[in-house]
C-alpha cells in the first residue's frame, strides 16, 4: 500500500523518505517511516525558508527568459555528472529577480529526483547561529554538518555583515567544499571577476563588465564585484565549482506593491 502526503500545492506526492511503502529499510531490519505518523514537510527538511516551501521547478519558466532556463534544466538533466564532479550553481542577479525561489525549486527537485539531501543557509542568518554556537561552545557542529552536506546552498552570499572573522569562517567553508568537491548553490548580487571582462573607467567611474556568454555590457562600481567582499582566490575557487547563470526581470516583490 503506498503512502501519499499532500504537498503544499494540494496534490499527492508518494512519500520521498520510503517511496511509498510506509517503510525504511536501515542495518537493524525495517522500521515504520515517519510520513505514518505525520506528513511530511520537505521544505522544513531541506531548511527552506517557510515563503519557499512551495517553490516549484515547473514554475520558474513564467520569471526567466529561455537561456536562464536551458542553462538550470541542462544541468539538472546531467546532474549525476556535475554530483560527481561537485559542480553547482552561481545565481547572479540584482535583488528580487528571483534567485532564492529558483534555488529552493531546485533543491527539492534535487531531492525528490535524485534523493540527494540538501541544505538550505542563508549567509546573514548563519552569521547569528554561528556566534549562538560559539556562545554555547559548540561551534564545531555546525560548520562540520555544513562542510559534509551533500548539496548546501549559501543564499545572499556578499550581503552578510562581513567582519573579519565571519570572512575567515565562510573562506574556510567554501574551500573546504571545493577541496571535497562538495555541491555548493550560491545565490547573490555581486558580480564575479571570473564571469567578466573588466575594463577601467576613467575618473573613478567603476568598471565595465561584459558577460562572456551574451556579450551584454554594463558598468557597475567596483564593489558590486565578488572579489571585493572575498578576494579574488575564493572567487576563483567558485568560479571552478559553480556554473554561474546570470537572473534577470523585474523585481517580484515590488510587483506585488507598484502598479
Amino acid at each position: 500500500m503506498e503512502v501519499k502526503l499532500v504537498s503544499q500545492m494540494g496534490r499527492d506526492k508518494v512519500c520521498p523518505l520510503c517511496g511509498g511503502t510506509g517503510f525504511i529499510i536501515t542495518e537493524r531490519g525495517a522500521k515504520k517511516c515517519r510520513c505514518l505518523y505525520r506528513s511530511f514537510n520537505l521544505g522544513k527538511f531541506l531548511n527552506l525558508p517557510k515563503r519557499f516551501w512551495d517553490a516549484d521547478i515547473r514554475r520558474i519558466r513564467f520569471n526567466v527568459n529561455q537561456e536562464t532556463l536551458h542553462a538550470i534544466y541542462a544541468y539538472l538533466r546531467d546532474f549525476k555528472s556535475f554530483y560527481r564532479d561537485g559542480i553547482g550553481l552561481l545565481f547572479i542577479g540584482e535583488p528580487g529577480v528571483g534567485k532564492t525561489y529558483i534555488v529552493s525549486a531546485v533543491l527539492k527537485y534535487l531531492y525528490l529526483r535524485y534523493r540527494v539531501r540538501g541544505f538550505f543557509t542563508d549567509t546573514k542568518e548563519l552569521s547569528i547561529k554561528l556566534r549562538e554556537q560559539f556562545e554555547n561552545g559548540k561551534p564545531a557542529q555546525l560548520l562540520e554538518a555544513l562542510a559534509r552536506v551533500p548539496v548546501l546552498v549559501l543564499d545572499d552570499l556578499g550581503n552578510e555583515v562581513l567582519t573579519d572573522w565571519y570572512r575567515d569562517i565562510l573562506v574556510g567553508l567554501i574551500s573546504r567544499r571545493y577541496n571535497d568537491k562538495k555541491v555548493t548553490f550560491v545565490t547573490t548580487n555581486y558580480f564575479p571577476s571570473f564571469m567578466v571582462g573588466e575594463i577601467e573607467l576613467p575618473q573613478g567611474q567603476g568598471v565595465k563588465i561584459v558577460e562572456r556568454s551574451t556579450g551584454q555590457s554594463q558598468s557597475i562600481p567596483k564593489e558590486r564585484l565578488l572579489d571585493s567582499r572575498f578576494g579574488s582566490h575564493v572567487v576563483s575557487r567558485l568560479g571552478e565549482m559553480t556554473i554561474p547563470i546570470v537572473v534577470r526581470g523585474r523585481d517580484q516583490r515590488l510587483k506585488k506593491v507598484v502598479y
